[in-house]
Order: structure tokens, then C-alpha cells, then sequence
């Protein structure tokens, strides 16, 4: 297409469109982000982030920006009836860099998020306009959107990016249907501001006869969730008195004031079809995902990061459109678990009847006695991994529980040698990057000479041991310092990773292997190269 107005078009500027918005304009791809509403959310719909949704604000500069707005690291507790503790999750582990959950507000996120855009000239951002059509060929797509004027523009792009929510035009437009089920449950989901409860984690009150759930926020905020019955009128639960009542027997301050409360109906869905030609879906417009794992947003935040690096290459014509192909093949599968996951949760924070009740308070009791299944739950261990099994990889022989090739590489704090300590994709920056591992009587990078990774700008560093301090000798050269991740780099020593720009792995390979991987990806590489 001549002169398109962006190589990427953004629909929807909610948490997906806004980081996708980022991701390009980090990576120097013109991007228009169009949004209907006249500026960015004002609703507190998500409460809780994950450490791979952090580790991607990290990635495009805005992490430290949220920080000071979070309560990092809060656990969950689930309560009996009789409100007596009878299990509790509290991960401490920061394989990622980051807390497995913190609590947040969502319109200081997509605040953040706004702002970062200004960062970026050849980022443009519409209000007020609504997309209506579109239109697109072997060049390009074009999109027709109308203002508040009724005035139609239409506008030019290479690839266009569907971010546009749950309740998504654009893929009624490209034909996909939503595949999956609605929960009949409704819940009455309420807000409250001028909270003094200094309790820092999530509980679940397991009661059949109303289940509910509180859950911490930053800046004295706090979310209550209550479950409607069948037989109950959900627009007189909204009165004021009625919502008094429902939240008197778990706090004592009577100077909480409510900012929100809504009606809301879960689903668990995920649509049949993520690509027509040049145009993806992303975050809810592509799956939707009960609250109870607090991972719709999070998954959104994953679809962004993995379109990105691709769309990317394919501007920069370092890679044939063929790379976006791998984009639902990659993200399909775990955005899918993780709505299993949230389903199981949700089994156990909403009993049915006693009988459910206090068998689940038995079983939590059982497990509390076998250390290992203790610590499974209490770690948080049961959250699906992420990683995928074809794409963008190239496999290194290795069973698929001790491989890292399709999963997320844990996130060290590093010595430079300078002996300043940063995280590990600080030192990478928003790009490809082969690391070695470890000292092998040539710790100088450069001797990887291969074409492809000049087509793929890679970033080369050496990642050394402690008791390797003596062999560094440029400043390609970092030392793990977190020692709680050593036994997964160590697993790797002698060999090289191949990470990609959104910090999954897709190679590893010794000296004598390097062509091989070269052979095996090339087919991926533009044919302009």
C-alpha cells in the first residue's frame, strides 16, 4: 500500500490497546490508536496485575510509573463460614522479576499508559471516533471511522490491531464467534474508597448461603464482591441501604463511600478465529476470562506484548508476514488455561451448598499436613506456566519439563562490571539477545558470526557465575546475583539462548550447533534480506 497513515491501526484504547500502542511506539512502528469514548477509562474494572504484565510495563519503560500505586505481592485467604482461615495462597517468588500479584488501580494504569504514548511523535492517538468498516487487500487495510460529528475518515494502514473489548465489532465483522460458556451467577461487584482495613490480601468468604470476596487496593481502595441469588431482585441489591447491609458484618468503618457498584455476569470464552488476514484480536476481543484467577487483563497484557515484536519485524522487513501467523497459535493455548484455572478458583470460592462448603475446608485441611502440597498451593504453583510448543522456536532436544525453549526466561538481578545491579532486561533492552551461559574458555560473544543475527540486531551478552568473576573479560560480561534462579541458567551452562523481544526463549544451542539454528529460523527472515 502507497503512503498508508500508520503501519499499525489500534482499535480500543482499554489496557490491551494502550500497551500495544506502547509496544509500537517503543519499537518505532507508526501507529494510530483510535478510541470511540472522548478519553481513557474512568472504571476500576481490574484489581490485580501479574508479574509477566509487569515485567512487559517494564519492558516499555513504565513499570517504576505503577509501582507507587500497587500493593505488590498480596496473597489470598479463603474462609469457612464460621470466618476461621482454612487455606491461604502467598507466593513469594520472583522468578519474573516481579511480585506473582499486586493489587492496583485501573485508571491510574491506563493514566500511565496515556502518557507514555506522548513519548512517541509517530504515535497518534483519536478520540471520539468510532470504527465502522474496513476494507483491506495483498497491500494493506483501510478503515472508515466516524467522529461525534458524524463526520467519516478513512484511514490507511498496514496491519490493524482489535482491541475493542468483550463486546467486540470488529470480530463480529471478520466472522469469528465465541466458543466456550456464561456463568448464570450474577455478582454485585462494589468499589469503596476510605477504606482503614489494614488487611493486605484478598479473602474469600466460602459461605454457600452468600458467597464473598474483598480484595485490597491501593490508595485506601477496596473491591467487594457479593453473589445474587436467583430469586433476588439485583436492582434493589444496588440500593444503598441493601449494600450497607451486605457489607456491615466485615467492616467496621462507616465512613467507606462507594465510587462503584454494578451487576456483572462471567463468561469463559475464547473466539474460534484470532486472525483474518491483517487483522488480530487482542485482550477481551479474543477471550474473556472469569475474575476469579484476576487474569483477563493480564492476558490482554500477553496478547500485546506477543503481537508486538512480531508486527514489528514484519514493518522493519526483518521477517515475512508469516511470523503473525504464530501469534495465535501461541497465545490460544494459555490464554485458554488460564480460563480453566480461573474456572477451578472459582469452584472453590463459590460453594454450592454445606456440603460443598466443609468438604472443601477438609480437603484444605488434608493438604495443609503434606508439605509439598502446601507449599504447591501456598506458592501459587498451580498457575499454568507460560510457554508453547510451536511458532517462533527451534526445539534443543530436551524433555518438555526441563527445556526452557517456548517459556518465558526467569528475570535476574545482574552485576554489571561496573558493579551496578539491575535487572536482566534492563541490561537487554527491547530486543533480541543471545546470552551465553557461563565461562567456556571464550566468553567473548562475538564469535557468534552467523548472518541471521545481524538481521536480528540480537544484543550479546555473557552471563557468568560467581566463581567466574576472574574470566570477564569485556563488558558483554554480567554476573547472576539471584541466587534463587542459578539452577535454571546453570542447566544451560556452556550453551547460548536465543531470547526474543517479548522475553520468551526460542533457542539454545552449544558452538557446534549454531548453523543448525541459524538453518532451522531462517525460514522465518524476510526475503528482502
Amino acid at each position: 500500500m502507497a503512503n498508508p497513515d500508520a503501519d499499525v491501526i489500534v482499535v480500543g484504547a482499554g489496557p490491551t490497546g494502550l500497551t500495544t500502542a506502547n509496544c509500537l511506539g517503543v519499537q518505532g512502528v507508526r501507529t494510530i490508536l483510535i478510541e470511540r469514548n472522548s478519553g481513557i477509562g474512568k472504571e476500576p474494572r481490574a484489581v490485580s496485575i501479574d508479574d509477566e504484565a509487569m515485567r512487559i510495563l517494564q519492558t516499555i519503560g513504565l513499570v517504576e510509573n505503577l509501582i507507587p500505586h500497587t500493593i505488590p505481592g498480596y496473597g489470598a485467604r479463603y474462609y469457612s463460614p464460621n470466618k476461621r482461615e482454612f487455606a491461604r495462597i502467598k507466593p513469594t517468588t520472583l522468578e519474573f522479576g516481579h511480585p506473582r500479584r499486586s493489587a492496583f488501580h485501573q485508571p491510574e494504569l491506563e493514566a500511565i499508559l496515556y502518557q507514555g504514548l506522548k513519548r512517541f511523535p509517530h504515535v497518534k492517538t483519536l478520540f471520539n471516533n468510532t470504527f465502522i468498516g474496513f476494507e483491506q487487500d495483498e497491500n494493506g487495510i483501510t478503515i472508515t471511522i466516524k467522529n461525534n460529528e458524524g463526520v467519516e475518515t478513512k484511514l490507511k494502514g498496514t496491519f490493524l490491531a482489535a482491541c475493542d473489548g468483550g463486546k467486540s465489532f470488529i470480530r463480529r465483522a471478520i466472522g469469528a464467534k465465541m466458543r466456550g460458556s456464561s456463568f448464570e451467577e450474577r455478582w454485585l461487584v462494589i468499589d469503596t474508597i476510605n477504606d482503614f482495613d489494614d488487611e493486605s490480601d484478598s479473602i474469600a468468604y466460602c459461605d454457600h448461603r452468600r458467597p464473598a470476596i474483598t480484595l485490597p487496593g491501593p490508595n485506601k481502595t477496596r473491591r467487594w464482591e457479593f453473589l445474587v441469588h436467583k430469586n433476588e431482585d439485583g436492582r434493589r441489591l444496588l440500593e444503598e441501604e441493601n449494600i450497607s447491609e451486605l457489607l456491615k458484618p466485615y467492616i467496621s468503618n462507616n465512613k467507606v463511600e462507594i465510587i462503584r457498584k454494578i451487576i456483572y455476569t462471567f463468561h469463559a470464552r475464547v473466539a474460534d478465529k484470532w486472525q483474518e488476514s491483517r487483522i488480530f484480536l487482542l485482550g477481551d476481543s479474543a477471550h474473556l476470562t472469569p475474575p476469579y484467577a484476576g487474569q483477563g487483563m493480564n492476558s490482554g497484557q500477553r496478547d500485546a506484548a506477543n503481537f508486538s515484536w512480531k508486527v514489528a519485524t514484519v514493518v522493519r522487513s526483518q521477517f515475512t508476514p508469516q511470523i503473525m501467523k504464530t501469534y495465535e497459535s501461541e497465545r490460544r493455548e494459555h490464554a485458554w488455561s488460564l480460563i480453566q484455572m480461573a474456572i477451578q478458583i472459582g469452584w472453590a470460592m463459590v460453594p454450592r451448598n454445606w456440603l460443598h462448603t466443609y468438604s472443601q475446608v477438609i480437603f484444605f485441611h488434608i493438604i495443609n499436613l503434606i508439605p509439598k502440597l502446601r507449599e504447591y498451593f501456598l506458592g501459587m504453583k498451580f498457575k499454568p506456566i507460560p510457554r508453547f510448543h510451536e511458532g517462533f522456536l527451534c526445539p534443543d532436544g530436551r524433555s518438555a519439563k526441563t527445556t526452557l525453549i517456548g517459556r518465558m526466561l526467569p528475570q535476574p538481578t545482574v552485576r554489571t562490571l561496573d558493579g551496578k545491579k539491575k535487572k536482566l532486561d534492563d541490561v537487554i533492552g527491547y530486543r533480541f539477545a543471545l546470552l551465553k551461559i557461563g565461562d567456556t574458555n571464550a566468553s567473548d560473544t562475538k564469535q557468534l558470526k552467523r548472518k541471521i543475527w545481524t538481521i536480528l540486531e540480537t544484543v550479546n551478552l555473557t552471563i557468568l557465575f560467581e566463581h567466574e568473576t576472574a574470566k570477564a573479560t569485556n563488558k558483554e560480561c554480567i554476573f547472576l546475583e539471584s541466587t534463587e534462579l542459578l539452577p535454571s541458567f546453570r542447566k544451560y551452562y556452556g550453551w547460548t539462548l536465543l531470547v526474543r523481544p517479548d522475553r520468551y526463549v526460542a533457542a539454545a544451542f552449544k558452538p557446534e550447533e549454531e548453523r543448525r539454528v541459524e538453518k532451522e529460523l531462517w525460514i522465518w527472515l524476510s526475503e528482502n534480506k
